[in-house]
């Protein structure tokens, strides 16, 4: 499986402008979005808006809770 670190996801998503997203929800779920678009980044990048292209749902994601990108695991 292909790497990206944590600190190129602001980078990547924004010169892919769909992707798949997989994060850990604070109740230890993980939560996985098939498409989904950047709508923005927050506090210096610590979290970012996505968009579910599905269902048009914006959620807030921790980027440290990110952990795989368009196939590609997320390491920190």
């Amino acid at each position: 499986m292909a790497k990206i670190h944590e600190s190129q996801i602001f980078e990547y998503t924004q010169i892919q402008k769909k992707f798949s997203i997989t994060w850990v929800a604070e109740d230890g779920r993980k939560i996985f979005v098939p498409e989904a678009a950047i709508t923005s980044f927050h506090s210096s990048g610590r979290t970012l808006n996505i968009m579910c292209l599905a269902s048009g749902l914006i959620r807030k994601v921790v980027r440290l809770s990110i952990i795989e990108l368009n196939g590609m695991e997320v390491i920190k």
